[in-house]
């Protein structure tokens, strides 16, 4: 059993299935591995246009699998100076292609952090979001859970999560904004794929380019220059569109 299953759906669409049901796909070393191989790999890939990540079976990831420590699958970030999963979230937000998350079920720790490094969030009913880390007497927040999620829900509801580790729920993740639609189980893959398939429509360099621009934009000191940055990367698109 491969322990990341990758599927091509057609069309440029690619779904990644963390494949570890039986541990509600915690991370694990081979794991993490895994993922961070996939997406750096995907930062030239001209084939794949959008990516859905997913977990397989009832939940999206539990985060870090705390009991495999001592075994020798066990997440050595940290002690070893590993910081695959530190890397992996880059290598999520450096790849080209627009990231969809399908979230049901927990995700917790790291595999919050992964949803957060999605462009798109979907979540079905049963969708818990926990940040996890404070409750293991860490600190509050790792793997630019923090940045990602101030930026998406505000600060005193973020903050508030963070430091009581009280789970967002699917409701209130639409309702503050963390997820973009909240489906019911059965139709959750189906919600996503549908929503990939719109974002194919578009040119496979509009996609490459509108996803570096939406994080260009994040890291923008004020508006003026937000506008300076968006216009180049539009007279690119406007520039290459003229090309024979």
């Amino acid at each position: 059993m491969d322990i990341l299953a990758v599927e091509d759906l057609g069309e440029g669409l690619q779904r990644v299935t963390m494949n570890r049901p039986d541990r509600l796909n915690a991370l694990n070393q081979p794991m993490a591995e895994a993922l961070l191989a996939h997406f750096e790999g995907l930062r030239r890939n001209r084939d794949v246009r959008v990516v859905i990540l997913r977990g397989a079976g009832r939940g999206f990831s539990a985060g870090a699998d705390l009991k495999a420590m001592g075994q020798p699958d066990a997440l050595q970030d940290g002690p070893r100076g590993d910081w695959v999963l530190r890397d992996l979230m880059g290598a999520m937000r450096s790849c080209p292609q627009p990231l969809i998350a399908t979230v049901r079920g927990a995700a917790a720790g790291g595999g919050m952090a992964m949803a957060l490094a999605c462009d798109v969030i979907v979540a079905s009913g049963s969708a818990a979001f926990y940040p996890a880390f404070i409750a293991i007497g860490l600190s509050g927040t790792e793997l630019g859970v923090a940045w990602r999620l101030q930026r998406m829900i505000g600060l005193s509801k973020a903050r508030e999560t963070l430091l009581t580790n009280r789970p967002i729920r699917a409701a209130d993740a639409l309702s503050s904004g963390l997820v973009s639609a909240v489906t019911s189980e059965d139709d959750l893959d189906g919600h996503g794929e549908t929503m990939a398939r719109e974002m194919l429509k578009a040119a496979p360099d509009a996609l490459r380019v509108s996803k570096r621009s939406f994080d260009a934009s994040l890291e923008q000191p004020s508006f003026t220059a937000a506008i300076e940055a968006e216009e180049r990367n539009q007279m690119l698109m406007i520039v290459r569109r003229s090309l024979p």
